[in-house]
C-alpha cells in the first residue's frame, strides 16, 4: 500500500486506556502537521481496551495471560508493515523483553525515553505512575537508574496510592482541575517544579495543563509521548540512530 512512500510508518498499541492513546494520536498530528496533510506522519493505531488491567495482572500473578494478549497485538501491528511501535502503556513495558527479538527492535520504549530526558534535563522530577509500575520497579530496575536516581523523586506510599487513584479517574474521563491542584501540591511538598508522566494517562493531564498555561509541556514535565511525537518528524538517519540506541539499552538491561 505504501510501496512508493519512503516515510516511516509508525504503529501505536493503544486502548490501555483508550483515552490516553486517542490523546496521543491527537498530539502526533498537532505537533507534526506539514504544509500539506500528505506530509504528516503515517500512523496505524490498534486501540484494544479489552487487554487485561496491567497492574492487576502483575500483582495477582496472571501476567502470562497478559503476555499472550500483548504479543498478539504487537504481532498484528508488525503484520501491517510498521517500522516503529509505541506501546501506549508504561506498566506493560516489563513484558517487552519477553517478546521475540524482531518485535522488540521495533518498539520505542517509553521508559528509555524518560531516562534519556531526565539525564539531559538536569532537574529533579516527581514520578507519577501506577501502583503496578512502582511495585514492579519498572523505573528502579532500569539500566540507567543509578545514573538518574538523584533526579527522580519517588512519592511515599500514601501519595503513591493517591496518584494511582487519580490515574484511574483519568482513565474513565473524570479528570478535572482538582487534579491540577493535586499535582501542584505534590510538587510543592516534594520540592520540585516538574513531574514525570510515568503513565500514559498523565499525558492527558499534561496536555490539558499545557493548553491552560499556554506553554510547552517540557516546561513542567517529562512526557515520553511528547518525545515520541517529536521523533516522528525526524529523518531516516535519526531513526536509524534511535534503533541503535534502543538495541544498546536492551543489551544493558540483560
Amino acid at each position: 500500500m505504501f510501496a512508493n512512500n519512503k516515510k516511516e510508518v509508525w504503529g501505536v498499541l493503544g486502548g490501555m486506556g483508550p483515552l490516553a492513546s486517542a490523546e496521543f494520536l491527537n498530539t502526533i498530528y498537532e505537533k507534526n502537521m506539514g504544509v500539506k496533510e500528505q506530509e504528516s506522519p503515517i500512523v496505524y493505531l490498534i486501540s484494544d481496551p479489552t487487554i487485561p488491567d496491567r497492574t492487576e495482572c502483575f500483582l495477582n500473578g496472571t501476567q502470562e495471560m497478559l503476555l499472550e494478549r500483548f504479543s498478539s497485538a504487537i504481532e498484528k501491528l508488525a503484520a501491517l508493515g510498521v517500522d516503529r511501535i509505541v506501546v501506549c502503556c508504561v506498566t506493560i513495558h516489563p513484558l517487552v523483553p519477553r517478546l521475540p527479538a524482531y518485535l522488540q527492535e521495533k518498539i520505542v520504549s517509553l521508559v528509555d525515553l524518560v531516562f534519556e530526558s531526565v539525564l539531559q534535563d538536569g532537574k529533579k522530577h516527581l514520578l507519577l505512575c501506577t501502583q503496578g509500575s512502582r511495585q514492579m520497579r519498572i523505573f528502579e530496575d532500569h539500566a540507567l537508574w543509578k545514573e538518574a536516581a538523584s533526579r527522580i523523586v519517588l512519592p511515599d506510599e500514601a501519595d503513591q496510592a493517591a496518584i494511582h487513584s487519580m490515574i484511574c479517574e483519568i482513565k474513565i474521563h473524570q479528570q478535572n482541575t482538582r487534579h491540577f491542584h493535586f499535582i501542584d501540591g505534590l510538587m510543592q511538598r516534594y520540592g520540585v517544579t516538574s513531574y514525570i508522566a510515568g503513565c500514559t494517562e498523565v499525558h492527558i493531564l499534561a496536555r490539558q495543563q499545557a493548553r491552560a498555561r499556554q506553554c510547552h509541556e517540557n516546561e513542567f514535565c517529562i512526557d515520553p509521548l511528547i518525545s515520541v511525537a517529536s521523533m516522528m518528524s525526524q529523518s531516516s538517519a535519526d531513526t536509524r540512530a534511535l534503533q541503535s540506541r534502543n538495541q544498546f539499552l536492551a543489551a544493558a538491561r540483560q
